[in-house]
């Protein structure tokens, strides 16, 4: 079997040796446009990631954090959300980290092209898809046709909403990103409200990472900026925008082509979960592959988990944080409703209330994206009363 991976972003590296791994004797390209930019700020993981990296090329954290500027991840902080600042914590035995993910592809296709030497390999180039049937794919590039058995498009933001669904209740459209050219000397990633939006704090072996995110429909770039001033006590800012949209694809799978990574879905930075849903993504192809599910089973299932995925985001957001300002009174109004119209949310609830123990993996369907003893913390320390306490 040929599995072709367009784009060698973060999910694009997370797709090879996710499919170098699980599927056996398989070859897999990497086709991408090596002119082409990443977002490169910092990123922040959750345990999915470390686990796929250590499972299928052997790489240690604690052994090669210099190669990616990495930082162990010990939770998140959320920071002015409440009178009293609370960790998120990855939950022994787990782990996280940071890294620098300008360095990601080189440091991991070393290692890759080491291990599976015969099955990958990477190709410099743009790719299009012209064919995708029900039982092959032919991409172009190079000049030339190549026929594949499954693509998984990794190749980013889409140029076009069409093929895709809006989330009318999260409320963040824009992000401006200051890079501090300092270590940042904490484990743990920054989740700070402030008075319009929340700002993420990344640390690295040598630069920091902060993101202030907002909705440009109720503050203004320049409000924005202003804001930042305040917060970093400089008008010295190293800033980098971006504009986006929340939103997810209507089908992840169609024939033998799987949307994975920006191309697939967007929310927001909220407790890294992207990466949690993209090893979702590569997993429910593994299920295809296999013939455990059929291609309308997985979309469906990517579907409902896109939906818990959402419903988590709100779940934070619907009770505010310490600042009573427009954008977190339309914050509060706009997640209330969705949760209360959310059939899916209600099964989640019910499911927490009704585990036999706290330790149910984040990956039980139900209560995507987190075990229930984690649901719970946040729950707490946000002082909500959605779950019942046990006696």
């Amino acid at each position: 079997m040929k599995i072709a991976v367009i784009g060698s972003g973060t999910v694009g590296v997370m797709s090879v040796c996710h499919f170098l791994y699980y599927t056996l004797r398989t070859e897999v390209h990497c086709i991408h446009d090596p002119n082409k930019k990443i977002l490169g700020i910092g990123e922040s993981t959750n345990i999915q990631i470390p686990d796929l990296f250590y499972k299928s090329v052997d790489f240690n954290p604690f052994f090669e954090n210099k190669e990616l500027d990495l930082t162990m991840k010990y939770g998140v902080v959320y920071k002015n959300w409440r009178r009293k600042d609370f960790l998120s914590p990855i939950m022994p035995p787990n782990f996280a980290f940071h890294f620098n993910n300008f360095k990601l592809k080189d440091v991991m296709f070393k290692k890759v092209k080491k291990l599976y030497k015969s099955r990958f390999k990477e190709i410099l180039a743009t790719a299009t898809i012209k064919e995708n049937s029900k039982d092959k794919v032919v991409l172009n590039f190079n000049g030339s046709n190549k026929t594949y058995d499954y693509v998984i498009d990794c190749s980013g933001y889409p140029e076009s909403y069409t093929d895709y669904i809006e989330s009318l209740s999260l409320p963040l459209n824009h992000a401006l990103v200051n890079v501090i050219d300092k270590p940042g000397n904490w484990n743990f990633t920054y989740h700070q409200a402030t008075k319009n939006g929340w700002m993420f704090g990344i640390p690295l072996h040598t630069r920091q990472g902060w993101g202030y995110l907002f909705n440009d429909k109720i503050t203004s770039k320049k409000e924005a900026i202003k804001d930042m001033t305040t917060i970093f006590k400089t008008d010295k800012l190293n800033l980098k925008e971006f504009k986006f949209k929340p939103y997810r694809a209507k089908k992840f799978l169609h024939n033998r082509v799987l949307k994975n990574g920006n191309k697939a879905i967007f929310y927001e930075p909220l407790e890294a979960l992207s990466g949690v849903f993209y090893d979702n993504i590569n997993r429910a192809l593994i299920d295809r592959i296999s013939n455990v599910k059929s291609e309308d089973e997985v979309n469906r299932h990517l579907g409902k988990m896109a939906e818990r995925y959402e419903n988590f985001i709100c779940f934070v957001y619907h009770g505010g944080s310490i600042y009573k300002s427009k954008f977190w009174s339309d914050v509060c109004k706009k997640t209330k409703k969705h949760l209360k119209n959310s059939q899916t949310w209600k099964e989640t609830v019910d499911f927490i209330n009704n585990a036999n123990h706290e330790f149910h993996s984040g990956e039980d369907f139900e209560n995507f994206p987190f075990c229930v003893k984690l649901y719970k913390l946040i729950n707490n320390n946000l002082q909500y009363e959605i779950f019942e306490r046990k006696k």
